[in-house]
């Protein structure tokens, strides 16, 4: 029986390329996202993230009596600023927005929707390992999300039964934005996405190599060789 991938965020760069390595390899694949992502089985376009779009996707989800094996989180954004910017409370409410509500919402729907040990992942960062006075909204929204991880992970976190909650903590993705707006980087550093979706079908497909649960799993890449470092 085919197993089943859910993506929030699944049209983005790096949730697109986690449908299609999935599928690929034989997964059925499920996109939730603003836009739609016509290589998954099944996408489901939303409006907003707002509790009744979120309480329309578990339904449509149950409905179609599909049990999710593996749900990754790839929405997200970034935004610079500290305190005094100009437009520092606008910069929070959309980190907020864009990092801290996906997180919420992926495990209310994960909890809704996952297999009993089942694989959930949440996108942290590793900046936010540390102090980060350049990009504090963008710092502080992630570094809550991986104390949501560590929340799921417990006895009481609300997750089926056996689930393991990882988060995957990137320093750098070799994403088109990236490319973009950075342009004089050294793209040897960054990680490939698919790098990234090879990790987490392993993750998926051989239970015994994946993290203990609630582990922060940072990695970076230099010299285009990803070092993973389970903390």
């Amino acid at each position: 029986m085919s197993k089943n991938l859910l993506v929030l965020g699944g049209s983005g760069a790096l949730g697109a390329e986690v449908v299609r390595f999935f599928k690929v390899n034989g997964w059925n694949t499920i996109s939730i996202d603003f836009r739609d992502n016509t290589n998954a089985d099944v996408s489901l376009t939303i409006k907003d993230s707002g509790e009744e779009e979120i309480k329309s996707v578990i339904e449509k989800i149950n409905s179609k009596n599909i049990k999710v094996d593996t749900f990754v989180c790839a929405a997200g954004g970034w935004s610079g600023g500290n305190a005094s910017s100009d437009d520092f409370l606008k910069s929070v409410k959309g980190m907020i927005d864009m990092n801290l509500y996906s997180a919420f919402a992926s495990a209310h729907i994960g909890a809704k929707v996952l297999t009993p040990g089942g694989l959930f992942v949440l996108t942290g960062a590793s900046a936010a390992l540390n102090k980060t006075p350049g990009m504090i909204a963008y710092g502080a929204t992630k570094a809550a999300t991986h104390h949501i991880i560590k929340d799921l992970a417990s006895e009481n976190g609300g997750l089926p039964t056996g689930s393991t909650s990882l988060g995957i903590l990137p320093v750098t993705l070799d994403t088109p934005t990236n490319r973009k707006y950075m342009s004089d980087s050294n793209f040897d550093d960054w990680t490939p996405l698919s790098e990234v979706s090879e990790k987490l079908f392993e993750w998926s497909t051989k239970s015994d190599s994946r993290p203990t649960n609630g582990s922060l799993v940072k990695f970076e890449t230099k010299s285009k060789v990803t070092t993973w470092t389970n903390l």
